[in-house]
């Protein structure tokens, strides 16, 4: 669903895929400030953005509005998802590939045995 189909309704936790990627930096209706508030106002929980900030805040039409956004964000921007594990608070891990989440997180858990649901 894009951001413009997704204005005025809300979800608990929202998981936006920022598919823009290129060397061009071109964001496309993304340089609107308007799509951007209306993707920060549909979580009501929690948004994870997954994508390439670079080709945002380097974007020739928009790049202002993204690098004043993720200069706001920026202890909450990480290079891969983080993860814990429920049982073992102090189990912390940057996961990156899907290699990596079968590894250390097998069936949603940790790799302890005692802790997979």
């Amino acid at each position: 669903m894009s951001v413009d189909n997704y204005q005025g309704e809300e979800s608990d936790i929202v998981i936006a895929s920022m598919t823009r990627s290129n060397d061009n930096n071109d964001i496309g209706f993304m340089i609107a400030p308007e799509r951007l508030n209306v993707l920060l106002s549909r979580a009501r929980n929690g948004l994870i953005m997954i994508g390439n900030s670079n080709t945002f805040t380097r974007s020739k039409k928009g790049g202002a509005l993204w690098q004043k956004f993720f200069a706001h964000i920026q202890s909450h921007v990480y290079d891969g998802f983080p993860v814990k594990c429920e049982q073992h608070p102090q189990r912390k891990a940057l996961l990156s590939s899907e290699v990596q989440f079968e590894q250390r997180c097998p069936d949603g858990g940790c790799a302890e045995p005692w802790c997979v649901p």
